[in-house]
């Protein structure tokens, strides 16, 4: 059985793990703490759980160095459905793609998580929400901004997720 199919809408966006930390991490890493963005954070819950927004399974693992904090631990705990595997030719396709054009990909494991957003995006012809901006990049420090750009890959900030899915005219 597929997963998607338990979901009321169709995937639309592949979450990268600095999103989820600047809501439910601390210190500079909590860009957007929920007690100040809670509308927000609410409006992006509503996503996930709608299966409109959802993440590769190499996010959770990243997820899992905050599990100190406890409401990042409950939220892993209470979001297990949100996590896809890699579980198609056409991702693994896509990752080598990424890692031949950038090599930086398959020979640093903090940047796997990077690489599994990316490549599920492609396969499944999704957006990246990321909190990275794009910028001028070399293939030994690659930014997803710019790696979705070249693979044609959707790519929003966070505040464009916001606007794409309608936040303000909610009222929220």
């Amino acid at each position: 059985m597929v997963q998607e199919a338990l979901f009321e809408a169709e995937a639309k966006y592949s979450i990268d793990t600095n999103v989820v930390v600047s809501f439910l991490g601390d210190g500079d890493a909590e860009l957007y703490p929920v007690d100040v963005f809670g509308p927000q954070w609410t409006f992006l819950e509503a996503a996930i759980r709608a299966g409109r927004v959802i993440a590769a399974r190499r996010v959770e693992t990243e997820l899992k160095k905050w599990e100190r904090i406890e409401r990042m631990k409950a939220w892993l705990h209470n979001h297990k459905y949100v996590f896809q595997d890699v579980d198609s030719d056409a991702q693994l396709i896509a990752a080598k793609d990424t890692v031949n054009r950038y090599p930086a990909y398959g020979l640093d494991v903090n940047r796997l998580g990077d690489l599994e957003v990316m490549s599920l995006a492609k396969a499944r012809g999704l957006a990246v929400i990321s909190l990275e901006s794009q910028k001028q990049h070399r293939a030994a420090r690659p930014k997803i901004p710019n790696v979705c750009q070249e693979f044609a890959i959707g790519h929003v900030g966070f505040h464009d997720f916001l606007r794409a899915e309608g936040f303000a005219e909610r009222g929220t």
